[in-house]
């Protein structure tokens, strides 16, 4: 994948992620031909969110391989985390498969699911309907090779790799996503600055004046979060994003904001906010963690969050600014 094309990616994902009022960028569940399939092809299974589609049509389309493809509703969310959450399912499917007539498009019934659909899909459900179910390739570029040798996985398509590639490309539709929801937040706290006087006002004038820095801080931030992920110790997003943090924001703090003691403290809780809040939220472009670790990483952010802004909003009064 091209780099521009990387960012066009990027800011589609962003805006399926913000999900402005009446935009929905998922495809539309259904049965969908790829290539000229007939009742013979092999029926593969994926969710609804629209870049896994696009990608999955899209490496078939370059293996030259002709099967069914059955979208399942997922809500728009991506496989892994679908199945996760409990949007991928063995019923979800059943569903998509009575919904679309499927068992007559075809004279067999065998499923070819994405393997990292394995930890939501009970299979057994499927075996109960008639149903039997393979669990493919991880990598959807593996697909034709699979297909090949008679549904047969090596040992390499079985195994679950976040490289580099992968988590820069992740960086760039991530990247995007913070910074489009930045400029929300600020003209919130600039709205909310009015009634509440001097409690805000300081660190919304902060945020305005600083807005392209605290752009430049994102996307450089959230590119080392990406290409360090494996080696920053601790597996929990949030702890990484505190290591980074202590590091970098002080370092950035003494560069660019020593103007006062009041805009020293309120880059260092600003920018240390914005690292921790990246940081966790790269969790969820990780395929190794399921939804619990996440949420603990959540809850985690969410109660640091309330102890910054607190700070955030106080320092003005103790320091008098």
């Amino acid at each position: 994948m091209g780099i521009l094309e990387t960012f066009k990616e990027g800011f589609s994902i962003a805006i399926a992620g913000i999900a402005f009022p009446g935009l929905n960028l998922n495809v539309t569940p259904g049965l969908y031909p790829i290539g000229h399939p007939t009742e013979d092809s092999p029926i593969l299974v994926t969710s609804n969110y629209f870049v896994t589609y696009k990608r999955v049509v899209s490496s078939l389309e370059k293996q030259d391989v002709t099967a069914w493809l059955l979208v399942v509703n997922t809500e728009g969310v991506n496989v892994w985390c679908s199945a996760a959450g409990g949007n991928f399912t063995a019923e979800k499917i059943l569903d998509q498969i009575d919904d679309t007539n499927l068992s007559e498009a075809v004279n067999h019934r065998q499923l070819i699911l994405p393997q990292l659909s394995a930890s939501g899909v009970n299979h057994l459900v499927l075996n109960k309907a008639k149903w039997e179910v393979k669990f493919g390739p991880v990598n959807i570029n593996d697909l034709g090779e699979y297909l090949q040798n008679d549904l047969s996985k090596t040992t390499s398509m079985s195994q679950v790799e976040f490289n580099l590639r992968s988590r820069i490309e992740n960086c760039v539709s991530h990247n995007v996503f913070i910074s489009l929801i930045l400029i929300p937040l600020i003209l919130g706290i600039q709205i909310l600055a009015q009634p509440l006087g001097f409690l805000l006002q300081p660190w919304a004038q902060w945020l305005l004046v600083n807005v392209i820095f605290l752009l430049l801080f994102i996307w450089a931030f959230g590119f080392l979060v990406g290409i360090l992920y494996p080696i920053t110790p601790f597996n929990s997003g949030f702890l990484k994003g505190v290591i980074l943090s202590a590091i970098l924001v002080p370092l950035c703090a003494i560069l660019f904001f020593t103007s006062s003691l009041l805009d020293f403290i309120l880059a260092i809780g600003t920018l240390f906010l914005y690292g921790i809040v990246i940081s966790t939220d790269f969790d969820g472009f990780s395929p190794f963690w399921g939804t619990d670790f996440i949420l603990k990483d959540y809850l985690l952010l969410t109660g640091a969050a309330v102890i910054i802004i607190i700070i955030l909003i106080i320092s003005p009064i103790i320091i008098g600014g």
